[in-house]
């Protein structure tokens, strides 16, 4: 196994056990918009758009890259 993926799964396993222990409700408000979620969702959520945007980025960079060669 490749150190990038071990440190991805441990990263995964981290928030996993981060959002289990905060299931607390909260109240959310942005800008026009107040809803209330549960803490750990909102954690799954804000980790899945983070990983989501490294991603894209990560892409945007090989892209790049690639062009240029």
């Amino acid at each position: 196994m490749s150190p990038r993926l071990i440190l991805s799964l441990i990263l995964l396993v981290a928030l996993g056990t981060f959002a289990l222990q905060n299931t607390a409700v909260l109240k959310v408000s942005f800008l026009f918009w107040s809803f209330q979620i549960s803490q750990a969702l909102l954690i799954i959520l804000c980790g899945a758009v983070g990983i989501v945007l490294g991603l894209l980025f990560s892409l945007s960079l090989k892209l790049k890259k690639k062009s240029h060669d």
